[in-house]
């Protein structure tokens, strides 16, 4: 990361990366930091805690990639099916990194968008679900802060 931001000095330390996603690692965070969490599993939190608003959306894994009007040969999606396997709360309720459910914070938008995790970024290298393009989510998202003055 240090790299990508033009910055070698920061401290890097892999392990403690990944041991901050585990179960675990997230507990202690979200204990430290709760703004924004539901009080109830799958629920909506606080829209605005000191200040600060708080919205979510993510997607979930369609179960049939071809009819959501995914292209197929795209090997990262094979990837984050695979690894959406692993879940053990939210099994086909994920985009393959974030339990749909898990990513509920604040006021929830929707979340259950037919796009994987790195079709919410535009990361994937191949084009997005042909129903949902997440550059309009990203828009539309931005027309609500804008409407609520932010």
């Amino acid at each position: 990361m240090s790299l990508l931001s033009g910055n070698s000095n920061l401290p890097q330390d892999a392990v403690a990366a990944v041991n901050a996603l585990t179960t675990e690692g997230v507990r202690a965070f979200n204990d430290k930091y709760p703004q924004g969490l539901p009080k109830t599993w799958g629920g909506n939190g606080c829209e605005q805690v000191n200040g600060v608003r708080y919205y979510s959306w993510s997607g979930i894994l369609p179960k049939n990639l071809t009819d959501e009007g995914y292209n197929s040969p795209d090997p990262s999606r094979g990837f984050l099916k695979a690894f959406s396997r692993y879940f053990i709360s939210e099994v086909e309720q994920n985009d393959g990194m974030v339990g749909r459910y898990s990513s509920h914070l604040g006021t929830i938008i929707r979340s259950d968008y037919p796009l994987d995790h790195l079709c919410t970024l535009r990361q994937s290298g191949v084009p997005p679900a042909k129903i949902i393009d997440p550059i309009d989510l990203y828009v539309q998202h931005a027309e609500r802060l804008k409407k609520a003055g932010l």
